[in-house]
């Protein structure tokens, strides 16, 4: 529409644009105020059903982030050493051409299975990459954010359920359980204000948190549980051995819909209350209130958590463990455990094409053979059971639940066992980051042959690229709703959100790019075959097609599946049988037939196993090392290591921050705000104290994500990724990975902490 701007000789050409915000996971619906094809204002969407016109303050400096100085707009060509920061401006034809040129030359040298990928929080409609994969003929296809945050969970519980659970509760809910999760910091606010809502509107709700600090959450639970970091599995089998043990279970789902109860009954015996106070320090009258509690108020939910995602040694069964509590309770009742059922719409999987991967390729993929929970073997078979349901012969994002072991490509990196690995593309990730010993990414990183990066803004990662190509924001591209959890097949929501403006530069958005690079990389038949869409946007309409209607008709106008209560119990009109669940046994496999064959039977059924480094497991490294890292923690108004070179969030919170209880910082010669190494048998790193006397006296807790990017970007600096990265703490030792999925460490370490002799350079604000 034109509107006069008060003046007679000025008009503006004025747009209402409904897009969803991308600045984390929640995908929020914003209104985008655009004048003259320029960005203007975001304000809520007050229509849009996922935050009812609520923002929070990320919404506040998106337009800053749009054109920040900081932001990278042009195709760039590496022309001196690695990370010289000497650089070339070129076009996208001559890059994806040039990159074309040498994936052929690699995969003809050394087979494409040389080449990798590495991607961060999936905020990024990330099905085009595993369909340049899978033509490219590599099985490398997801590491780094993948293969420990969220992940894990998804696999874990589609081979026990049939399908990832739901991450968000109903109002209806009782009782919530907060497990390693505090949304009030982790920044999916929908979800944030869906609870306060939840507990505003039902005072008599309760609450219960397991988490070694006291969070938001835990200031106001009813039971908080103080566990000591890294035995999440122990404590989720005592409050089984509990809830078995007097019958607190729900006997009709778990006599009709479950396999293998009896065996689970017989393994938790011997973790008793008292037994799992020894583990856990937890004291047992907690253990048995808070078990009774869960299981007898209900509905009863217990959110996704990341920590134990992210232990290392024993995640998969401290999740398998977390899921049958979930089991023990009910699934598929509205205010817990919920399974989206089947619908028309065509899963991210099916436009993944896991089928163009020869079977001969898939088998190469790295650590498949030692850690085989994570990746093909147990993608296939959870695809083969979920294909009777869901009717797909793929229907779980193969980029989210068959992921390549960090610990074997680095060995692969610098051995060359079990074969090179020459190449990586890193997409929307900052490695640095997402994964563990960052001392041994760098050295990584400098021996590839070819480093290629698709990205906002120079991270260091961007810094020891060979060629750089600039991404487009959420503002400037088309926008899915959901897609980090699997998209609409998986959600049951068909919500999309439109470009606000037109991408600025010479930025493309992630669909472009993909289609980019495979025009420069296979031969015109091939690559018009299988990158029909022109656009992200034709490619979505394609998705929702059996809906329908198109991607557009879904923008601010969302279309919900019918998701009816226990839908496990209806009738399948194809096959005139009750759906059940999507697993090899059609019922919620307690005893996981998945896990029997992969493995053996002793896996079936979750145990716990001791961290690699703890008091226990190793006392002597523990008196060198007397206290407990707990290194991954959030805060507002960072979304992990994004958004450091934001004027308003660096004002806010200029610089990296480690929890400590003031008796032990006394202990030491602490203070609040003093600089602090913190240091473990891998490294150190720099953070500043801040007393809090909620953590437990032997655990610190630090931040994660922290670099700098007004230090200088050329080598050895590179954004000063070495200073604060507690990732130079964390372990990638493969045998100290989950012995079953490889899942790395990137949580716990014995560490010590001593004064620093100053401030390592003059901050952001100073």
């Amino acid at each position: 529409m034109v509107i006069m701007d008060g003046r007679e000789d000025v008009m503006s050409n004025v747009e209402l644009k409904k897009s969803l915000c991308f600045g984390c996971h929640s995908n929020c619906g914003v209104l985008v105020t655009v004048e003259d094809g320029k960005a203007t204002k975001i304000e809520g969407d007050p229509q849009c059903p996922i935050n009812q016109g609520k923002v929070c303050e990320r919404v506040g400096f998106q337009l800053e982030w749009l054109d920040h100085p900081k932001r990278l707009n042009y195709p760039l060509k590496r022309i001196g050493a690695r990370g010289s920061g000497k650089w070339q401006q070129i076009t996208w034809d001559q890059a994806c051409k040039e990159i074309g040129a040498e994936l052929r030359r690699l995969a003809d040298e050394y087979g494409p299975e040389t080449v990798v990928f590495s991607h961060g929080t999936g905020r990024s409609d990330e099905w085009y990459i595993s369909r340049f994969f899978n033509q490219y003929g590599s099985p490398n296809v997801a590491m780094g954010g993948a293969e420990m945050c969220w992940c894990p969970t998804y696999s874990i519980e589609s081979a026990t359920f049939g399908q990832f659970g739901a991450t968000s509760t109903a109002p209806n809910t009782q009782c919530v359980v907060f497990w390693g999760r505090n949304p009030a910091q982790c920044g999916d606010f929908p979800e944030h204000w869906g609870y306060s809502q939840l507990f505003a509107n039902n005072p008599d709700a309760k609450i219960i948190v397991v988490d070694p600090r006291c969070t938001e959450y835990a200031a106001r639970a009813d039971i908080w549980l103080r566990l000591r970091p890294g035995t999440d599995g122990a404590l989720a089998l005592g409050w089984m051995n509990v809830i078995i043990n007097e019958e607190l279970y729900n006997k009709e789902f778990v006599e009709k819909w479950t396999y293998g109860f009896d065996q689970l009954k017989e393994a938790v015996q011997a973790y008793t209350p008292e037994k799992v106070a020894e583990i856990t320090w937890v004291p047992a009258a907690k253990i048995r209130a808070a078990a009774r509690m869960y299981a007898t108020i209900r509905p009863c939910f217990m959110p996704w958590g990341l920590p134990t995602d992210t232990i290392g040694r024993n995640m998969t069964q401290a999740n398998r463990a977390k899921a049958l509590l979930k089991a023990l309770v009910g699934v598929n009742e509205m205010g817990q455990t919920y399974l989206a059922p089947p619908n028309a719409v065509r899963p991210l999987a099916s436009m993944e094409m896991p089928d163009l991967l020869p079977v001969s390729q898939r088998e190469k993929q790295l650590g498949a053979d030692q850690f085989p929970m994570h990746s093909w073997p147990s993608y296939q078979m959870i695809s083969d059971a979920q294909s009777r349901v869901f009717k797909h012969p793929y229907f779980l994002n193969q980029d989210a639940t068959c992921t390549q072991n960090w610990s074997v490509v680095s060995q692969a990196i610098r051995t060359g066992k079990p074969y090179p690995v020459k190449g990586m593309i890193c997409f929307a990730s900052n490695p640095f980051s997402n994964l563990s010993n960052s001392n041994d990414l760098y050295e990584c990183i400098k021996l590839l042959d070819l480093m290629v990066t698709h990205e906002y803004t120079m991270t260091p990662a961007v810094m020891l690229s060979d060629y750089v190509l600039p991404a487009a924001g959420w503002l400037e591209r088309v926008q899915v709703w959901g897609t980090n959890g699997g998209g609409p097949a998986i959600s049951g929501v068909a919500l999309t959100g439109e470009a606000a403006i037109e991408p600025l530069y010479e930025r493309r958005d992630n669909y472009a790019f993909w289609r980019s690079l495979a025009e420069g990389t296979f031969e015109k038949e091939e690559f018009e075959k299988y990158w029909p869409w022109k656009d992200s946007e034709e490619a979505n309409d394609f998705m929702v097609e059996p809906l329908g209607v198109k991607s557009a008709d879904t923008v601010g106008k969302p279309v919900f599946c019918p998701s009816p209560d226990k839908w496990h119990e209806l009738t399948d009109p194809q096959t005139g049988e009750l759906y059940g669940f999507g697993t090899p046994t059609g019922k919620v496999e307690i005893y996981s037939t998945i896990l029997e064959k992969l493995f053996s039977e002793d896996e079936a059924i979750p145990y716990y196993e001791e961290p690699f480094e703890s008091p226990v497991s190793t006392p002597e490294l523990a008196a060198e090392y007397p206290l407990i890292l707990t290194a991954g923690s959030r805060f507002m108004p960072y979304y992990h290591s994004e958004y450091r070179q934001v004027k308003g969030c660096r004002e806010r919170y200029p610089d990296p921050y480690f929890q400590i209880h003031p008796e032990t910082a006394a202990n030491l010669g602490i203070g609040d705000g003093m600089w602090c190494w913190i240091e473990t048998l891998r490294g150190k790193c720099l953070q500043r104290a801040k007393l809090d006397s909620g953590i437990m006296p032997q655990v610190v807790s630090a931040q994660h994500g922290w670099w700098f990017p007004e230090l200088p970007e050329e080598d050895p600096w590179l954004g000063g990724w070495f200073i604060s990265n507690i990732n130079m703490c964390t372990d990638n030792a493969v045998e100290n990975c989950c012995k079953l999925s490889g899942v790395y460490n990137m949580k716990l370490a014995q560490c010590k902490v001593y004064k620093a002799a100053e401030a390592p350079f003059n901050t952001f604000t100073k």
